[in-house]
Order: structure tokens, then sequence, then C-alpha cells
């Protein structure tokens, strides 16, 4: 353990504890219809869901960066391509923020409720969902 993957690990925490908040304000804000809070409660929480990505991204960082902190049967380009896919899954939420400023708020959550779908979906990478999809695909 390093100090850089302490601070890592905090940044991850935090941002994540901050999620209730803005689900919670997204929720009263529609409920009331005001479309300016609308507006602000989708941002806000397209703004905390990017810096999740990005507080994980460091954390991947600093794994690729000290491979000591690794077991040796861990590759560490792994941890590469996680850094990648943690920067990509931070841009969708960005943008779902600017279309809950520029357009309708509504659309933004509606992004922002299937993004968890799509991270999930490839937590495992590229060649894991290969695997599934053929998995479901029907045998010939």
């Amino acid at each position: 353990m390093t100090r850089g993957l302490h601070w890592a690990n905090l940044g991850v925490l935090f941002s994540t504890a901050l999620l209730p908040w803005p689900t919670a304000l997204a929720s009263e804000a529609i409920a009331g219809g005001q479309p300016p809070d609308d507006r602000v409660a989708v941002v806000l929480y397209a703004t905390i869901g990017a810096m999740l990505w990005v507080s994980w991204m460091m954390f991947f960082h600093v794994l690729f960066r000290h491979p000591e902190l690794l077991e040796d049967s861990v590759d560490e380009t792994f941890f590469l391509g996680e850094r990648v896919r943690a920067f990509v899954g931070a841009l969708p939420y960005a943008a779902a923020g600017l279309v809950g400023v520029l357009t309708i708020p509504a659309l933004a959550l509606a992004i922002l409720v299937l993004l968890p779908l799509c991270s999930g979906s490839t937590s495992h990478g590229h060649a894991q969902l290969q695997v599934f999809g053929r998995r479901l695909s029907p045998r010939q």
C-alpha cells in the first residue's frame, strides 16, 4: 500500500458517498416540476457521476504506476485498460450533464439511468462481453 493508493481510494469512497445527495435532489426537483431545478439537479448528478469515474481513473493510474503493489498473477496492462475505460466512462456523464443544461433534463436523466447498465455490461472488458454474447446466441 502506498500513500497515493490511499488517497485514490479515499477519492473513490468520497465520490461514491456523494451519490445519494444528487439522487435525492433530482427526485425532489422532478417531483416539484420546476425546469430550472431539474436542470441543476441533473447537472449535479452528472458531475458527481463523472467525478466518480475520474476517481476510479486515478485509482487505476496508481496501480498501473506501481506494479509492486500487485499480486504476481495480475497482468500489469489490465490497469492501463481500466484507466482508459474510466476516462471513457466519465465522458457520457459529462455529455449527459450538457444535455440536461442545453436541452431537456428528462432526456439527460434517462441517459443517466442507462449509463450504469452500460458500465456493468463492460465491467469485465470487451473480451468477456463477446463470450457472454456467444452464450446468449442460439446454437446452430
